[in-house]
């Protein structure tokens, strides 16, 4: 009977370790189109509403509801708060937030920096090619990420499985 018990822990254990991994692909997906999105809506309010700067990042962020709205909120919220007086920082620091809860590769962190630089600090024409061009980047990076979730997300969640069914049997 404890034998049986803790079988089923070890699969049921290896599987959901599986399931985690192969969850961060989708999370990662997740993340760039709410990025993307989040672009969108930062053109809009640039070009058509001419929102401050924070208050646009804060509207911009309650409306996502991706992990990519943690960006957009924390550094709206470090923008009001007066806590950072530079738009570019406030978007680093953003970064940093977004981070903690969402793997980032190299390449997409420095993109999302490299926008940050340039965010509120030249005019409104430059600021929306800016934002087409971080788009662009970031589609063409989300492409590649859901060819690797297509690849891999599954063959992780069997092979969580399948680790614990082959460890069950060298046990026994």
């Amino acid at each position: 009977m404890f034998k049986v018990f803790g079988a089923l822990c070890i699969i049921g254990g290896c599987g959901y370790g599986g399931f985690r991994i192969g969850r961060e692909y989708r999370l990662r997906v997740e993340t760039l189109r709410g990025l993307q999105n989040g672009l969108n809506l930062l053109e809009t309010e640039i070009s058509y509403s001419s929102t401050p700067l924070p208050l646009a990042l804060y509207r911009i962020g309650e409306k996502l509801s991706h992990g990519s709205a943690l960006l957009f909120l924390h550094a709206a919220r470090l923008l009001l708060s007066k806590e950072v007086v530079n738009a570019g920082k406030a978007w680093e620091d953003g970064i940093k937030v977004l981070q903690q809860h969402v793997r980032m590769s190299k390449e997409e962190i420095n993109i999302l920096s490299v926008f940050g630089q340039s965010l509120g600090n030249s005019a409104k024409q430059e600021q929306l090619k800016n934002i087409e061009l971080t788009r662009e980047q970031l589609s063409i990076i989300e492409k590649q990420a859901l060819e690797a979730r297509l690849k891999y997300e599954r063959m992780w969640q069997y092979l969580g499985f399948c680790l614990g069914a082959v460890i069950v049997l060298i046990l026994l």
